[in-house]
């Protein structure tokens, strides 16, 4: 499920909806965000045992720490208190680490690993100290020379050889690894998506539930006429061809969070006139779920139009292109839309 905005109250809220009927009813037991995989593991550690302050965990979501997220995990958290380990929804980031707090978790993590296990890794003791230096306050990733970033290309690539270890926390490390790699090439805009896919596809892969996402519509179009690239939809369209579900979330005006540095602010915005997105404010009813055929009998069937784009932070180009049933099997529209609730 995607959204035109990460500051839309009406679309985290029908989010939420529907999340809770496809857990409840159609076996979903898993569910992705588009953040890093470090700020979600433990929120899904508190899911799972209900340990932890969930109001602080959640504080480094940035533009997902809100009161409608709150309440969705509150509600997962009470509907696996009932249930065994293997009914009970799961939660994690699909996003490669390029917050500086999610980039010192997994160095911090590897670091302590290799410590102890450094015997059974080729790379490991080269590792050692630039994975130090990458928790160093202040440090960014991309400031790593070259040598220091092929040390952790060598050490990625030695870890996914070994597949399953039976070193204790193997994989919790091979994961950490994997997103550190990445955290090297997130300066390519091109990487990113590639490697959300990836991410989203091994964990997917290795529980096997039947999963949501959350993200962003730009990443979740399913072609490259949006994004302009081979975007994440992209990747998992080769992947799982048709059970592969793309849903867009667009709106026509209103009052949106957006970034301004570290602070939250709303700014209104309105479609452009020519849009689908004005074209749909124009409807009788003033939301709604429309599915787009995907054959050329269908009126809409790649015709290339455009729809509300916000990023998280604000800028005047308020619109993406998007072809019907190319692009996204359906799209939920909600005319007029309101900020999302920042968590107090």
């Amino acid at each position: 499920m995607g959204e035109a905005s990460h500051g839309t109250h009406e679309f985290y809220t029908e989010k939420n909806h529907i999340i809770k009927y496809l857990v409840t009813n159609s076996q979903y037991k898993t569910i992705g965000f588009e953040f890093g995989y470090s700020a979600m593991a433990p929120i899904n550690t508190y899911l799972l045992t209900g340990k932890g302050d969930l109001k602080q965990l959640m504080k480094p979501l940035r533009l997902f720490n809100t009161s409608e997220i709150y309440d969705l995990f509150e509600w997962v958290k009470t509907y696996n208190a009932s249930k065994p380990l293997k009914d009970k929804v799961t939660l994690f980031g699909f996003d490669t680490n390029y917050i500086k707090s999610d980039v010192d978790a997994s160095a911090n993590f590897c670091s302590a690993y290799l410590i102890k296990n450094v015997s059974h890794y080729t790379n490991g003791q080269a590792a050692i100290p630039v994975l130090k230096k990458i928790a160093t306050p202040d440090f960014p990733i991309y400031e790593l020379s070259d040598e220091e970033t092929e040390i952790i290309s060598k050490l990625n690539a030695e870890v996914k050889l070994k597949g399953t270890a039976t070193i204790k926390d193997h994989n919790e490390f091979k994961k950490y690894v994997s997103l550190l790699y990445q955290s090297t090439l997130v300066s390519n805009p091109l990487a990113r998506d590639k490697f959300m896919s990836e991410n989203l596809i091994d964990f997917q892969q290795e529980n096997k539930n039947k999963t949501i996402i959350w993200g962003h519509n730009i990443h979740f179009a399913k072609d490259t006429n949006m994004p302009k690239a081979e975007g994440m939809g992209y990747h998992l369209k080769q992947k799982y061809g048709n059970e592969y579900y793309a849903i867009g979330f667009d709106t026509y005006k209103g009052n949106v969070t957006v970034l301004e540095g570290n602070n939250y602010v709303q700014q209104s915005f309105e479609a452009l006139p020519k849009s689908y997105s004005a074209l749909f404010a124009e409807a009788k009813f003033p939301n709604f779920f429309i599915s787009f055929d995907s054959s050329e009998e269908s009126p809409f069937y790649n015709a290339n139009g455009n729809i509300t784009n916000i990023y998280s932070s604000w800028t005047n180009a308020i619109a993406l292109p998007m072809k019907p049933g190319i692009d996204f099997d359906a799209l939920i529209f909600i005319r007029e839309t309101t900020p999302s609730i920042i968590l107090k």
